[in-house]
């Protein structure tokens, strides 16, 4: 019986990773801007004024007279 020749693969390639960490400079504007907002707001005044009421109630009924409990 005759020898088979070997069967050769192609290679397998295992990798291990290391990361190492590199900054990358990242520039952001930030604008602060004051604002006044002006709000309408109603201010009442008043105008003072007097005035004289008479307030009658009428002339009393007359009464009957009782007479005293005894």
């Amino acid at each position: 019986m005759e020898k088979c020749p070997p069967i050769v693969c192609p290679p397998i390639y295992e990798y291990k990773d290391c990361y190492i960490t590199r900054e990358v400079p990242i520039i952001q504007p930030v604008i602060r801007v004051n604002r006044q907002i002006i709000v309408n707001v109603p201010k009442y005044y008043t105008q003072p004024e007097s005035r004289t009421e008479v307030i009658d109630p009428g002339c009393p009924a007359p009464r009957p007279m009782t007479r005293p409990i005894r």
